[in-house]
């Protein structure tokens, strides 16, 4: 029985470096455990911030794709300016062609009537003086008018030309916005 006895105490004792390497595994799990917990709460804190981040970045897309549109709907206002002041310079110009025109006539009339005038120096002298005398007035008085006519024209042909490369620059930083927004959305 004492034999016996010793093959239980050796059994048991087997079980028991059993159960400790056991418990001891069991222990080394439950360590492992909470660094890998750890690791997910950390990988957890990250991910928030990435969330926190992806939505400041979507936030400041739809402020800039609000800002584009806006850029593009003035724009295109101001390319309809563009367009009606170009039909405007246009009208200046035809009605300065106009003016030009009917100046060129009055002068060769004027030179015209000179020419008559010296033909019949001998007739009716004093009248047709008279006459190109005030039609010489006239046109003088024509002259400055459309001179400065001229002069205005010219000044909103230049201003007009100078909103012209205004609105280019405008177009040209739409176009790289664009460009810019479309490499960002990429």
């Amino acid at each position: 029985m004492a034999e016996d006895s010793g093959v239980i105490l050796r059994h048991i004792s087997s079980l028991k470096d059993m159960l400790d390497k056991v418990n001891e595994e069991i222990e080394q799990n439950i360590q492992n455990t909470r660094e890998i917990e750890s690791e997910i709460v950390k990988h957890s804190d990250t991910e928030k911030e990435y969330l926190l981040k992806e939505s400041e970045l979507m936030k400041g897309v739809s402020i800039a794709e609000f800002e584009l549109n806006g850029i593009m709907q003035v724009a295109a206002a101001e390319k309809d300016s563009l367009k009606v002041m170009e039909g405007n310079l246009e009208f200046k110009k035809a009605t300065l062609n106009g003016i030009r025109k009917r100046f060129s006539d009055k002068m060769e009339k004027f030179t015209d009537e000179s020419k008559g005038f010296q033909a019949n120096m001998l007739g009716d002298l004093n009248k047709d003086l008279v006459l190109l005398l005030k039609e010489k007035a006239s046109l003088g008085d024509e002259s400055e008018n459309l001179k400065m006519k001229i002069k205005a024209i010219e000044i909103l042909e230049s201003e007009l030309q100078y909103r012209i490369s205004e609105y280019t620059d405008v177009l040209k930083d739409i176009s790289n916005l664009k460009a810019l927004f479309s490499s960002i959305n990429s």
